[in-house]
């Protein structure tokens, strides 16, 4: 029951893949933006025959054919590892231009992604047991200030402090600098990514909290004499935890691809700028490597949340799920309907 659950997940994932890949590059190869424009214009001081030029590099790289046929060109490349060519930087191989800087990214989105959970279980805790208090008024207050602060808005304020402390206020890299020098740098940006990622978690955890406290297991496990370390440990954080394993890993994604602004503010040279760059630049091969990179982990990691749902807690049953007959049960509501029907006519024939 469980392979064939995989099986659906896997075959709606790579549909989902599909749609996703052929609707994006036909739009990025229809509107996106030519990388040979800047070339040519360079071209323009030297030469008259610029329009020429354009029509040389255009027709070179297959830019002159359709957006059909450029993506079944793609398609067919990227089966034998031909990513395509990189049109504006030195850098030959797409995979090395996209990783490489993908490494900066995860060295600040992890550890504040790490923070931010810890933090955030904690309050979230704290506040769903104190609730009414003025802990739990104290913990959303803090918590709902930093939900309505954009990012942008706060990372300046950072940076100000930083320099008032003597903190580096952009980051620093080990191969330029000293060990110690580039993690300092990496304080203000972490500082940022934690105060704005840590009120959702506390919220969230927080509803949980009060909603497994409330329920009968809990209020059973009270009445049989159960110590409240105990109640926590075996019932409450344990039930918490289930939809927060998906949460958790759903959010650690949006910030490993969407910390565009602060990598910007920190000068961080991340996947982000890489991925900015390339749509600014035309560069269509890099844009889709990034996009097959991410949404490939995305839908990965939504079928492996899936099944977790099953390793912690056994109650969730996959296999009812799987063996959910649809046309079965159109047929039993459209029998259900005419009997209605029928009986309706009934009744009005007795009047």
């Amino acid at each position: 029951m469980l392979t064939k659950y995989i099986l659906k997940r896997l075959l709606l994932a790579i549909v989902t893949f599909i749609v996703i890949y052929v609707i994006v590059y036909l739009i990025m190869a229809k509107f996106g933006n030519n990388p040979f424009v800047n070339t040519v214009d360079a071209i323009k001081s030297k030469s008259t025959d610029a329009s020429e030029q354009l029509i040389k590099l255009q027709k070179e790289n297959g830019f002159d054919k359709p957006a059909v046929v450029r993506l079944w060109d793609y398609t067919v490349g990227i089966f034998h590892g031909d990513y395509g060519k990189i049109y504006k930087s030195s850098e030959t191989s797409i995979p090395a231009l996209f990783f490489k800087p993908l490494r900066y990214t995860i060295l600040v989105s992890l550890p504040s992604f790490i923070i931010s959970v810890i933090l955030g279980v904690i309050l979230g805790t704290i506040s769903a047991y104190k609730r009414g208090k003025w802990q739990d008024a104290s913990i959303t207050s803090f918590a709902t200030v930093f939900v309505a602060l954009p990012s942008f808005v706060l990372a300046p304020f950072i940076i100000l402090i930083a320099l008032k402390v003597n903190l580096p206020f952009e980051f620093k890299d080990a191969e330029d600098y000293s060990v110690g020098t580039m993690i300092t740098s990496l304080i203000p940006p972490i500082v940022v990514f934690v105060l704005s990622s840590i009120a959702g978690y506390t919220f969230l955890v927080r509803n949980w909290v009060v909603t497994t406290l409330s329920s009968h297991q809990v209020l059973i496990a009270k009445a049989k004499g159960l110590s409240k370390f105990k109640i926590f440990t075996k019932h409450v954080f344990r039930n918490a935890s289930i939809p927060l394993v998906r949460t958790l890993i759903f959010s650690y994604l949006a910030l490993l691809s969407g910390s565009i602004i602060l990598e910007q503010f920190f000068r961080i040279p991340g996947s982000s700028t890489i991925i900015v760059n390339a749509i600014q630049d035309g560069e269509i091969n890099v844009s889709m490597f990034s996009l097959i990179f991410f949404t490939s982990l995305s839908l990965v990691t939504d079928i492996v949340a899936d099944l977790s749902y099953v390793f912690m807690d056994p109650r969730i049953s996959i296999a009812s799920k799987s063996e959910r007959n649809y046309w079965v049960e159109f047929k039993k509501w459209r029998s259900r309907k005419q009997s209605k029907e029928k009986l309706e006519q009934g009744e009005m024939s007795n009047v």
